[in-house]
């Protein structure tokens, strides 16, 4: 049976921050995102990662979207690539603690290129698969069962449908069911299926947990970018896989209702929600 949980259920299980920390201390995060003409969907990711407390964040992006991306923020080492389809394409994942892969990535031979580089390279990091990088899992489901790391996936219901094999309404009839499934079929440790009561599937201790938070003000275009940054800076912090999923899930549907509160339902845009995270991250 599915445990419902809500934002003030959950405690703040972040680490406090010893006086002498260094940004070591913090996590190494490896953000690809943003194909051409979808550089936004990096930018959201890894501005939410930074403000949300990663170490270090570093975003590799199409190289048309890299000016874009150091205005917004300096602070994220930014790199840029030929997202297209140029199979020699070359990314630098070492050292690092989490790999996020996927938001506004389109599927192409150079992007095929780097997820398969990212299941050979990325030794014991934490990976995260969200939007394009769950396209290309969908056309080698069982790629990943050779894998021993922890994976954790973040799929709206369309992209459930795509892993799955099924349509959007069979997904949506069972959503715990098709959340352990996609775990399964992927071996992923964590399965987030996002929506109206979004569904968190731990394989490890074989349990389902629904969000009784979040409403229509998060249905809007970034909102799943933000998520997945989100999840990337708490595992970088140390938090396990479970806890870092139903805190980010928690924490990124209480901001929206903090919005629609102050704001209102309609309007939202998507990096209005990384100031009240980080706020609410700092209680």
């Amino acid at each position: 049976m599915p445990q419902s949980f809500n934002f003030k259920q959950l405690q703040n299980s972040l680490p406090k921050r010893p006086k002498d920390s260094h940004k070591g201390n913090f996590g190494k995060v490896f953000i690809c995102a943003g194909s051409a003409g979808m550089g936004g969907a990096g930018i959201l990711a890894s501005e939410t990662s930074l403000f949300c407390g990663s170490g270090l964040v570093k975003l590799t992006t199409d190289k048309s979207n890299v000016k874009a991306a150091l205005s917004r923020n300096p602070e994220v080492m930014t790199a840029g690539i030929n997202m297209g389809n140029d199979i020699n394409v070359q990314i630098d994942i070492k050292d690092q603690d989490v790999i996020l892969y996927g938001p506004g990535i389109y599927k192409t031979m150079a992007t095929d290129a780097i997820f398969n580089e990212i299941l050979k390279n990325s030794n014991n990091c934490k990976l995260i698969f969200d939007a394009g990088a769950l396209h290309i899992m969908a056309s080698v489901p069982h790629i990943t069962k050779k894998l021993d790391q922890s994976i954790l996936m973040t799929p709206h219901p369309g992209e459930a449908a795509i892993l799955l094999k099924k349509s959007i309404n069979e997904i949506q009839k069972n959503r715990t069911l098709a959340a352990e499934n996609i775990s399964k079929t992927y071996k992923a440790s964590i399965v987030i299926l996002k929506g109206m009561e979004t569904v968190i599937y731990s394989a490890k201790d074989n349990e389902s947990y629904i969000c009784m938070d979040g409403g229509p003000e998060l249905a809007t275009g970034g909102t799943g970018d933000i998520l997945a940054g989100l999840l990337s800076a708490l595992l970088a912090q140390g938090l396990d896989e479970k806890n870092a999923s139903l805190i980010a899930v928690a924490v990124h549907a209480e901001a929206g209702r903090i919005f629609s509160e102050e704001i209102g339902e309609i309007g939202l845009n998507a990096s209005s929600l990384i100031p009240i995270i980080r706020k609410l991250l700092n209680q």
